[in-house]
């Protein structure tokens, strides 16, 4: 028999809708696989349901229903259907939030209940964009220069010229703003506050876009990201179409080996397990700085992990079979 999974996706975060989709591709190929599989939604934490009888709602692209925070009932209810289902393995597809920050890998270690994605702490220091940075400082792996600035706080001192304006805690470019003139600064940060407290500004990066996908010890093939209408990769960008993928990304075998080995160094001293993706940028002059790095990357029939993955050789269900099988290890 296959392990029995319990699949966890859509959730609170402003990243509901690609996680919703995610799971959908993620719940079929393990079904397909074999394995036993229940799907749960933490905003519904006592509605377990088979894979079947799931109300998917809002795919990408789509509006996203209001979200509602957790909360302390949420929570205990979701502890409560976790010992009644018993999984052999939480098969995490939450995006963003609750299952990214740290809170869902410390829930199931206090549990004893095995997890796809990355343990408590790597999962709460890959969250938050400004201690990535601090920790890829101290690796000397080039960042962009750049502050935080928090809600009601003043935003001196950034970098000069274009900047990015981007939440502190969340992915898949939601609430992301390039700004190129200081007057339109103000109303990118406040979009920024309408989905945390903090905004990381960082100077822009002309060039190349590139990803790196890690799985349990091994950089994959990199993918470089090239928008048709030469802007750059926003959200609708990333899931309406209009983006062409090449992978294996053409590169100077050098700079393919660096990218390969700060991606591995990064991932080893975070102490991140499962699949994980670390974007960057590349400059005109041939010069890399790491953006972020996510450990829940998408797993959609757009999303770049199972793109370096079938560079690799593995299709989809192979790519899931090697995570369910490194978590359980």
């Amino acid at each position: 028999m296959k392990p029995r999974l319990l699949l966890l996706l859509g959730g609170e975060s402003g990243e509901r809708d690609v996680s919703l989709a995610s799971g959908r591709a993620c719940a079929r190929a393990l079904a397909a696989l074999g394995h036993p599989l229940r799907l749960l939604d933490p905003l519904f934490p006592e509605a377990v349901h088979a894979l079947e009888e799931f109300p998917f709602g809002t795919g990408p692209g789509e509006e996203s229903p209001e979200l509602t925070q957790l909360g302390a009932a949420r929570v205990a209810a979701l502890v409560a259907s976790l010992r009644t289902e018993a999984p052999e393995l939480v098969f995490n597809c939450l995006h963003g939030g609750f299952g990214e920050d740290g809170r869902l890998a410390g829930l199931c270690e206090l549990l004893e209940i095995p997890l796809t994605s990355s343990p408590s702490l790597a999962s709460a220091l890959a969250m938050d964009k400004e201690r990535t940075r601090f920790w890829l400082t101290a690796l000397g792996i080039p960042v962009a220069p750049g502050r935080l600035v928090p809600r009601g706080g003043q935003p001196a001192d950034l970098p000069a010229g274009v900047l990015v304006v981007k939440p502190n805690r969340m992915g898949s470019s939601v609430g992301v703003s390039i700004v190129e003139a200081r007057a339109e600064l103000e109303r990118a940060l406040e979009q920024v506050f309408e989905l945390g407290d903090d905004a990381l500004v960082e100077a822009y990066i002309p060039g190349r876009e590139l990803t790196v996908a890690w799985l349990d010890g091994e950089a994959l093939p990199p993918v470089e990201i090239r928008p048709r209408d030469g802007g750059w990769y926003d959200y609708r960008r990333k899931y309406s179409g209009g983006t062409d993928y090449l992978c294996p990304a053409e590169l100077d075998p050098r700079l393919a080996t660096q990218l390969a080995d700060w991606t591995r160094r990064l991932n080893a001293s975070l102490g991140c397990r499962g699949a994980t993706r670390t974007d960057w940028r590349l400059n005109p002059a041939g010069e890399a700085f790491c953006l972020e790095i996510n450990i829940t990357p998408g797993m959609t029939d757009k999303s770049l992990v199972p793109k370096a993955a079938a560079a690799r050789g593995w299709d989809f269900p192979e790519l899931l079979a090697r995570m369910v099988a490194g978590a359980l290890r």
